[in-house]
């Protein structure tokens, strides 16, 4: 899985083949048609692997942000960025892979991401609304699409060359580049 994940995030799904993750991973050319019979399920192991963790902490941030009848909106840009950055202190390789891999499936505009995509934006998009009352429902949708394409490039890349391997990821710096990032989005949104 680690090297489909790796695989995909590099060329696209569809232009990697379960042979081609097979031998990258050093196994028989069935492996991956005996545990997962075609690459849609494939790629859908991955996304149950890689979402979990997001998913939970965003719940959890979106159900404090229901209570406020005016969140604000560096609190909305909170609660899509500290999920993407869910686990990174604690294993940033694997945590760069899983989502180097969900980048490349919204750039492509994956049909394997797309329900995600509109179920994201109909969580935020009342939140939104009450904290930006004057910016038009299309004009707020766009700016969340670049909010969100944003942030996660940001933490699948820029993230890795300032503080990644390489550098070491301290807590401090970590915590410094997600303000950054969120300091960002929230202007951006408010235009």
């Amino acid at each position: 899985m680690d090297a489909a994940e790796r695989l995909f995030a590099e060329r696209g799904i569809e232009a990697v083949s379960l042979r081609t993750i097979n031998t990258e991973a050093g196994y028989s050319v069935a492996a991956l048609h005996y545990h997962f019979g075609t690459r849609d399920r494939l790629v859908g192991a991955l996304l149950e692997r890689a979402q979990p963790r997001m998913f939970a902490e965003r719940a959890r941030m979106l159900a404090e942000l229901e209570k406020d009848s005016r969140p604000t909106v560096e609190n909305i840009v909170a609660a899509l960025v500290m999920p993407l950055a869910v686990g990174m202190l604690e294993d940033f390789p694997g945590s760069i892979a899983k989502l180097r891999f969900l980048v490349r499936l919204s750039f492509d505009r994956s049909p394997y991401l797309a329900h995600i995509i509109s179920e994201s934006f109909a969580l935020f998009r009342p939140l939104l609304q009450r904290a930006l009352p004057g910016v038009d429902g299309r004009t707020l949708m766009r700016r969340w699409h670049f909010a969100a394409d944003l942030a996660q490039q940001a933490l699948a890349n820029a993230l890795e060359s300032e503080l990644g391997p390489a550098h070491g990821l301290k807590r401090p710096q970590f915590e410094q580049f997600l303000a950054d990032l969120m300091a960002f989005l929230s202007g951006g949104l408010r235009g």
